[in-house]
């Protein structure tokens, strides 16, 4: 098997903060789901899911929002053969899987919580912690901030958890967060040869103000896999 192009990923760190990146797959009408659904399959293909893995591979670790892993509850992780590309780069053999979510509304059994590979990471609000089961206290990190922001998460994530390189996989709702923040460096997008049409359903970036335009959005480079295309954009807000 010849090797995936994006193995050999290479970046600049922002110094004082994480690298972040966002990985999304898309349909050709800008569909991020397909009836509700936003999990890996509803859109791409067996080897989108396989490019998935090899992003996550480079990135200490990988967030998505809480009404995303209720949909999709388990560890945003790696197969067992991507850990030696993984310790090779110096990383932990598994990424640290991060729940954001404000009203600690979350499942304990599920896969996320019964016996992860490392222990996850809850972010959330006091209100959230203190609606968090108490199963997913005894196998789970938590760490509250009275605002969750994307600056703070980012922040908490640098100076505690040596985070250097953070990948966000969703909802919509987050991807907006750290877009409208300024502090989303790269985005990946699979555009899959599909159409939805839905209105009900949700696009790669959905809050309640128009987002502030990037000084240049750079596309870094462009891969073609049957009829998906892979796009990585680098974001340069200053």
């Amino acid at each position: 098997m010849s090797e995936h192009f994006y193995s050999q990923l290479t970046w600049e760190l922002p110094g004082s903060r994480p690298l972040i990146a966002c990985n999304m797959v898309m349909s050709l009408d800008g569909k991020v789901t397909a009836g509700g659904a936003l999990k890996p399959g509803s859109l791409g293909s067996p080897f989108d899911l396989e490019t998935m893995h090899v992003i996550r591979s480079h990135f200490d670790a990988v967030l998505s929002g809480g009404q995303t892993v209720r949909q999709h509850p388990f560890y945003l992780g790696v197969p067992a053969e991507l850990e030696g590309a993984r310790r090779a780069k110096g990383l932990a053999f598994q990424p640290l899987s991060i729940v954001l979510t404000r009203s600690g509304q979350l499942q304990p059994d599920t896969p996320l919580f019964q016996n992860p590979p490392r222990p996850p990471l809850i972010i959330t609000t006091p209100e959230g912690a203190a609606s968090l089961p108490p199963e997913i206290e005894a196998s789970s990190m938590v760490e509250t901030l009275a605002e969750p922001t994307p600056a703070a998460v980012a922040q908490l994530l640098w100076e505690k958890h040596g985070v250097k390189r953070l990948l966000v996989e969703g909802g919509p709702s987050v991807n907006f967060q750290f877009m409208q923040a300024q502090i989303l460096d790269e985005l990946f997008i699979t555009l899959a040869p599909k159409l939805v049409g839905l209105r009900s359903d949700l696009t790669l970036a959905m809050g309640g103000q128009l987002l502030p335009q990037p000084r240049e959005v750079e596309l870094l480079s462009v891969h073609r896999h049957g009829q998906e295309l892979f796009l990585r954009y680098r974001l340069h807000w200053q």
